[in-house]
């Protein structure tokens, strides 16, 4: 990665390790049940994650029709009576549906046989992404799990980034973040980090924003980006 010796890599969880979309789409579904209205579907749920839970429901709300004539307290209301349906079903829903993308095991494992520190920084809330990544059995693939409300700031922000590089002991530019979303992106430019693409994920980002910054396809290609094939 334009000789940049990677020493950590640090990695997104929904969209770059795990396809969780059926099981998000499932409780989006079920909270918008809860409060009248229509599922959205898996399709077009794909398209809005990547910004957080609060903006997912509010953006099935809007699509719904839900935020047209209402007062903000209206709003506000209907909006936490349909995240509470939300946890409650995502709670017994974090890895029924959702599978570990192609190749994620036997890569992580290689990458950690090379020497390369392994560490998980999402914006998915902490006890959901530790508990995902427990049974979706690579929990101990990590030296360190930060979720989206493990620190006082999450991705865009630097700081959960900054962190993971002092708390593990490496130099920011011997760190690489890999994701799928504009946030992970911009938390990596802004961290020092160098970045990695997961294409196949649910993110888009513009090809003028990417420049350099290698692109996967498939997680088995990770290795090759980071300079550290088999």
């Amino acid at each position: 990665m334009n000789g940049r010796r990677v020493k950590l890599l640090a990695i997104d969880l929904d969209g770059t390790l795990v396809d969780s979309a059926p099981d998000i789409a499932h409780c989006l579904g079920s909270a918008l049940e809860a409060i009248g209205y229509t599922p959205p579907g898996e399709a077009r749920t794909r398209v809005w994650i990547g910004d957080g839970l609060e903006t997912l429901i509010a953006r099935a709300i809007t699509h719904a029709g839900g935020a047209q004539g209402e007062s903000a307290e209206a709003g506000e209301t209907r909006h936490s009576a349909a995240l509470r349906a939300f946890l409650d079903c995502y709670r017994d829903n974090l890895f029924v549906r959702s599978r570990l993308y192609p190749d994620v095991l036997a890569t992580l494992d290689g990458l950690r046989a090379r020497g390369i520190r392994l560490c998980c920084i999402t914006n998915k809330r902490h006890a959901f992404s530790e508990e995902l990544l427990v049974q979706a059995g690579i929990r101990d693939r990590f030296e360190l799990l930060l979720g989206g409300d493990s620190l006082a700031e999450k991705k865009p922000s630097p700081l959960p980034l900054k962190v993971a590089a002092e708390t593990l002991g490496v130099e920011p530019r011997a760190a690489t973040l890999v994701g799928d979303s504009h946030q992970d992106l911009r938390a990596a430019r802004a961290a020092g980090y160098g970045f990695v693409l997961a294409s196949y994920g649910y993110g888009k980002i513009d090809e003028t924003e990417l420049g350099t910054s290698p692109r996967i396809r498939g997680f088995a290609e990770l290795p090759v980006a980071v300079g550290a094939p088999a």
